[in-house]
């Protein structure tokens, strides 16, 4: 995209006072061209010469001067960067004026064409030498083009001016060269300035700064190093060290140098700040909360503290530790939607449901709202309030123009449906999902689950077809449409192809498995699913598979084994259908 005229407007442009003349000249000039042409009576060439045409003197000097920067502040304010440059660097190499070298330069930083930027910023530094931001400028540009060395003596000049007016000058150079593109050119250099002050301790860690900042984290822990050993009370580059070894993978000897660190600079609340997030990222909870209570006690109104110490504690399991930080979070004010969040997941976790319900409905705002939100629904759902869980759904499904939100909603509240078995009000729901997301393989997926508890058989092999026919290998579709189809139907070599082709893709998933094994025994082959059976009930205890496995051991002769494992399920899902339905069946 071009830069406005107004972005163009804002470069400083000293140039000003060359232009003002070069306005009067041009006048002038087309006056006595237009003076030319009465007195010669001529008619205007057809075709005339292209640079006759924009208007450029001959090279006359000061006028092709003029030429150059009138067509470059034109081009500019008309938002042609490239052209404004072009015209602006030839008129830097005709003029000795550093304002127009420096309006190049700018034009060119600007245009982001690095191979232009620089031979305007060694015009600007040639016409004026002691300009401190064209040295910079120029030792930034040597450092892209992979020229360090070329960079040195600039960067020296600029560090002995800044040294002189008692500035930060080393400070000044890892900001210049922080930014620079070519992170090894960068540090290349600076290492070669800091070797001209070898016993300066803030040289080293200089270059230690600039080195991390440049991602060469084994520069600085050498960096930090000499100058720790050049000044070893040296904070910043103690910090520092512990801070470059981290980003070297060494763990260890980043914890052992912070724990360091603290010890010798106990009141130092920063450093435990980061010591107890180094703790947290090895998963020393413990270690970790004692940093963290330690800055609390001097902080105690700091709510990402309080916050941390709140989720910390949580995953320890001292869930009354936790809810005492995270309500201390709550009067700060700040951070209030993440401690309502987690204040109701300790709800749940405890047991509260209803109280975990609340806490979630008052989550109205931030990252958690949509999460909360579907975990109050699931919570509802379970206490039976089945119209407040949905109309929650609706509201966050209508609030958003976010498609994965409202799909996620519509499976939300068709599993809510589902776990009530109001299949028909899931239809519904799932028919009207699909109508606002056609084709969506979830929502496909989810209204053929709902059709099969409706006897829809048609409809089930309709919605998992489509889902194959744009993902053949679909291993949740295959496994599904296989199933239903040995579970309601005799075309069990069709159901067997469909799950040995989902067994395939996920031959440890306990469902699939569990699939092949029904499948096996449709087809007589008994012993061959007692196995499957078996090893699908051993990776997981669900409903279905035990009423399948005991099936098949009564089938088998094992019918005490039978009875034990379908009373065992019973007592974990006492309302499981297809359970209660065996249960019938064998009537014992």
């Amino acid at each position: 995209m071009k830069p406005s005229a107004t972005s163009f407007a804002s470069f400083p442009a000293r140039a000003a006072v060359v232009l003002a003349g070069a306005v009067l000249a041009a006048s002038l000039l087309t006056a006595c061209a237009g003076l030319a042409q009465e007195g010669g009576g001529h008619e205007p060439d057809a075709h005339p010469d292209p640079d006759l045409r924009m208007g450029a003197p001959e090279d006359n000097g000061q006028a092709d001067l003029i030429y150059e920067l009138l067509v470059g502040e034109i081009a500019g304010h008309m938002g042609e960067l490239q052209v404004s440059l072009d015209h602006y660097l030839r008129a830097a190499g005709r003029s000795d004026d550093p304002d127009v070298a420096e309006r190049a330069t700018r034009i060119a930083l600007f245009s982001g064409d690095p191979d232009k930027v620089l031979p305007a910023a060694q015009r600007w530094v040639a016409l004026d030498d002691n300009n401190l931001e064209a040295r910079q400028v120029l030792a930034a540009m040597l450092v892209n083009d992979d020229q360090p060395d070329a960079a040195v003596p600039h960067l020296e000049w600029v560090l002995k001016r800044m040294d002189a007016v008692e500035g930060d000058g080393l400070g000044l150079l890892v900001n210049v060269l922080s930014r620079a593109q070519n992170g090894a050119a960068a540090v290349n250099a600076m290492e070669q300035v800091v070797a001209g002050r070898a016993e300066d301790p803030e040289a080293h860690l200089a270059l230690g700064r600039l080195a991390l900042q440049q991602d060469q984290p084994h520069v600085a822990v050498t960096a930090t190093e000499r100058a720790l050993r050049l000044a070893p009370d040296l904070r910043e580059a103690n910090v520092l060290r512990a801070r470059a070894i981290q980003h070297t993978g060494d763990r260890a000897a980043s914890l052992r140098a912070m724990d360091e660190l603290v010890r010798r600079y106990p009141d130092d609340l920063d450093l435990r700040v980061n010591y107890g997030r180094l703790l947290l990222q090895e998963a020393r909870f413990a270690d970790a909360r004692a940093q963290f209570e330690a800055v609390v006690s001097e902080r105690g109104d700091d709510a990402d503290m309080l916050y941390t110490l709140g989720l910390i504690n949580i995953e320890m399991e001292r869930y009354d530790d936790a809810e005492g930080y995270l309500e201390q979070v709550l009067r700060t004010g700040q951070r209030s939607g993440d401690a309502r969040y987690y204040l109701a997941r300790i709800a749940e976790l405890t047991g509260d449901t209803q109280r975990a319900v609340d806490f979630y409905e008052e989550v109205d705002r931030g990252d958690y709202r949509q999460e909360s939100v579907l975990r109050a629904a699931r919570l509802q759902g379970e206490l039976g309030q089945i119209n407040q869980a949905r109309e929650g759904l609706a509201r966050l499904r209508e609030a958003s123009d976010e498609p994965h939100v409202q799909v996620e909603t519509y499976l939300a509240e068709a599993q809510l449906l589902r776990d009530a078995r109001d299949y028909r009000a899931g239809m519904i729901l799932l028919d009207e999902a699909l109508t606002a997301h056609p084709g969506h393989p979830e929502l496909l997926y989810a209204r053929a689950l709902m059709a099969e508890r409706l006897g829809r058989i048609a409809q089930l092999e309709d919605d998992l077809g489509r889902i194959l026919a744009r993902d053949p290998e679909n291993f949740a579709a295959l496994n599904a449409l296989g199933y239903t189809l040995a579970d309601r139907t005799d075309r069990l070599d069709e159901a067997f192809d469909y799950i040995r082709r989902a067994l395939e893709q996920r031959p440890e998933d306990a469902a699939v498995i569990d699939s092949m094994g029904w499948v096996l025994y449709r087809l007589g082959r008994l012993g061959e699913a007692e196995s499957h059976l078996r090893r699908a009930y051993e990776k997981t205890q669900d409903g279905e598979i035990a009423s399948n496995l005991a099936q098949v051991l009564w089938d088998r002769g094992a019918r005490e084994e039978a009875l034990d494992i379908l009373e065992t399920a019973l007592e974990r899902d006492p309302d499981h259908e297809r359970l209660l339905r065996l249960k019938e069946k064998l009537n014992p």
